[in-house]
């Protein structure tokens, strides 16, 4: 990417992503110059205020987002890629991006009240929870499995720091040392199945692997027809070719260095689809690694939307943490991680049939679990955990039929 192309209106298509991140640096400086310490609560709802107007202002640039200089995909939805591929803008991103924002500046607007009597009078909590909405958005425009994973990390330091923000108690710390040991193994499972994907197709881009397939698959077809085809007509001439041999070796004396051309002709062939047929061996010997690649990416996802059976850790976490993070933490930070659960799916098509048993058995049993497991619940936080669990299995009961 060049001088030229950066200053080029095709390559800003995330407008509220750089308007998000400058916002939260300039609060930082401004805040931290005017003696925040000092004036205690004073300022707290106005920052929450003012947070909330950045996320208004973030929708209002999403929604002037025409997608200019797109191209239509495979199946005709309008969809710009830039940063080589690693951000994809389209309409299914841009609605997602504009509900996150919305419901957040709602969010931050209810806040201040529960931040005063919980007394978390620390702006850092505030600027915490924009970096976490950061991620999100940024989360769904990725694209590759890099950009995936340093937006989920986003987020998943965030939220480490927001379940555990109340030092004076032994739970809220409890329930970040959870999230933050749960977070590190469904990370763990993200970079092992990342690593797979890329050591199997040579790239971590999503919209790829389904075309790199294609392609193949295409171009192993056509080659094996066009080789078979030859090497039927090479065969179909061997026994005119056997007898011109011994008429001219009979009668006029030629040798049969004079038919070699075929003879080389026909070997060349043979060795061709030998080839071809060993190659399609060996990818077929490569697709149970990007299946185990993928699985290993699926169950991270999993772990962080807290599906049954990954669902264990949300409920203590949920019960712990103080209850506005609770609520951003069951609530907005689910959406984004589906929105691109649902883009692996979508782009991944080719391994459809092998995932489709194992997520309808997964959402009937987060379904299941939510709903019983809710049923004997005296705490609101930890009832709000077995209804995250059970929504979750109703959207991922959607996706998979």
């Amino acid at each position: 990417m060049n001088l030229n192309n950066l200053i080029e209106l095709k390559t800003f298509n995330i407008f509220p992503e750089y308007f998000l991140v400058i916002s939260a640096l300039y609060m930082l400086i401004v805040v931290v110059l005017i003696s925040y310490n000092v004036l205690g609560l004073i300022l707290q709802r106005s920052i929450g205020d003012c947070i909330g107007l950045i996320m208004l202002l973030a929708c209002y640039l999403i929604i002037n987002d025409d997608l200019l200089f797109c191209n239509t995909d495979d199946f005709g939805f309008y969809i710009s890629l830039s940063f080589y591929k690693a951000v994809v803008m389209d309409y299914f991103g841009a609605f997602t991006k504009f509900i996150i924002c919305f419901f957040s500046a709602v969010y931050f607007f209810i806040i201040a009240d529960f931040l005063k009597e919980y007394k978390l009078t620390s702006f850092e909590y505030l600027l915490i929870l924009l970096f976490a909405v950061l991620g999100l958005v940024l989360l769904c425009t990725s694209n590759d499995l890099l950009s995936a994973y340093l937006a989920i990390e986003l987020v998943s330091l965030s939220s480490y720091l927001l379940a555990s923000f109340k030092k004076n108690s032994s739970y809220s710390m409890e329930a970040g040392i959870k999230y933050l040991i749960t977070g590190s193994i469904s990370s763990a499972f993200f970079l092992l199945g990342s690593s797979f994907v890329y050591a199997s197709v040579g790239t971590i881009c999503i919209s790829d692997i389904w075309s790199l397939f294609v392609d193949v698959a295409w171009l192993q077809e056509q080659t094996r027809r066009t080789l078979w085809k030859d090497l039927c007509f090479l065969s179909d001439l061997e026994p005119t070719i056997w007898y011109l041999e011994d008429f001219y070796l009979s009668q006029i004396g030629w040798p049969a260095v004079v038919f070699m051309d075929y003879w080389v002709k026909k070997l060349y062939f043979r060795t061709l689809y030998a080839n071809l047929i060993i190659f399609s061996e060996c990818s077929e010997l490569l697709e149970p690694f990007i299946e185990i690649g993928l699985t290993f990416i699926l169950f991270s996802l999993f772990i962080k939307l807290a599906l049954a059976p990954f669902h264990l850790w949300s409920l203590d976490v949920y019960e712990g943490s103080p209850i506005i993070s609770t609520f951003f933490f069951a609530v907005i930070t689910k959406l984004s991680i589906f929105v691109f659960l649902t883009r692996i799916c979508y782009s991944t098509i080719h391994f459809k049939e092998s995932w489709q048993f194992y997520a309808i058995i997964i959402s009937l049993l987060s379904i299941f679990v939510g709903s019983f497991g809710g049923l004997k619940q005296k705490k609101l936080k930890t009832l709000l955990a077995y209804s995250s669990v059970s929504h979750m299995g109703d959207v991922l009961l959607s996706l998979s039929t």
